[in-house]
């Protein structure tokens, strides 16, 4: 109980301090539209990254940015630089979209480039994971990442691209089978490789705000300032807060 007490304080206060929300994926089913709050392409491009369209191979307009001859700016509220559109259609998810920001606008224009990547042909996603669909009321709105919350979700539970399971929960359920999921993350090698180079990313951050290059021209009062910050490592409650507010471990399957 502690722990959850943790991490929803932690959730709560890292909705206010960051400003940035994520651009969700989107999903189909019976002809209707919602957001998404998975990226199941995030797999698929580790697996095939020729095919991702701001870092893969296959769309020639990227070369000169890729070459470094001219700088590529993304909005901060779409880290992917994509938004993908999937579909359920007789139990299977299937992608049949894949946009990027117009290059050519200077507004936030998105274009497809799903045909140039593809042609015709069938991406085979080999996904297999839980979906979050939110299908209720905006209860509360939150600036960053995934972290609002829904009167209503609906959950998939997805192998190889076939639905295999899903139901609906409300809020309580659904913030009972987010802690479920994330006590199951944590027994996972992604876990335990996320927090030693989490550790390891504090040490080397706590080594450089603290090297004599970056205090050269502090006060001395900004220097133990400075100390004070780095006098203790991060907790495993802080931690834990962390990656339960950032992270989406969808394909850590447990029951709801």
């Amino acid at each position: 109980m502690k722990l959850k007490i943790c991490i929803l304080l932690f959730t709560f206060s890292m909705i206010q301090i960051f400003a940035t929300g994520q651009e969700p994926d989107k999903i189909i089913i019976n002809n209707k539209e919602y957001d998404l709050l998975n990226n199941p392409l995030e797999k698929y491009f580790e697996e095939h990254p020729d095919d991702h369209p701001i870092y893969g191979n296959k769309l020639s307009e990227f070369k000169q940015y890729k070459n470094g001859e001219q700088m590529i700016y993304f909005s901060t509220s779409n880290s992917r630089d994509y938004i993908a559109t999937f579909k359920i259609e007789n139990a299977v998810l299937s992608l049949v979209d894949l946009t990027i920001r117009d290059l050519n606008s200077e507004k936030e224009n998105f274009v497809s480039v799903y045909k140039k990547l593809f042609g015709d042909q069938k991406v085979i996603l080999n996904y297999s994971g839980i979906l979050v669909i939110p299908t209720g009321k905006l209860i509360k709105a939150a600036n960053f990442g995934y972290s609002s919350l829904h009167e209503q979700y609906t959950l998939m539970t997805i192998n190889n691209d076939m639905v295999v399971k899903e139901k609906e929960l409300n809020k309580d359920d659904f913030i009972e089978f987010k802690f479920r999921q994330f006590d199951q993350y944590k027994n996972t090698e992604e876990y335990k490789i996320r927090l030693k180079n989490y550790i390891q990313d504090w040490e080397e951050s706590k080594k450089s705000e603290l090297s004599k290059e970056n205090t050269r021209r502090m006060s001395k009062k900004e220097i133990a300032a400075l100390k004070k910050e780095y006098e203790q490592p991060p907790t495993e409650d802080y931690i834990n807060g962390y990656f339960f507010a950032v992270d989406n471990p969808d394909f850590v399957i447990v029951d709801y």
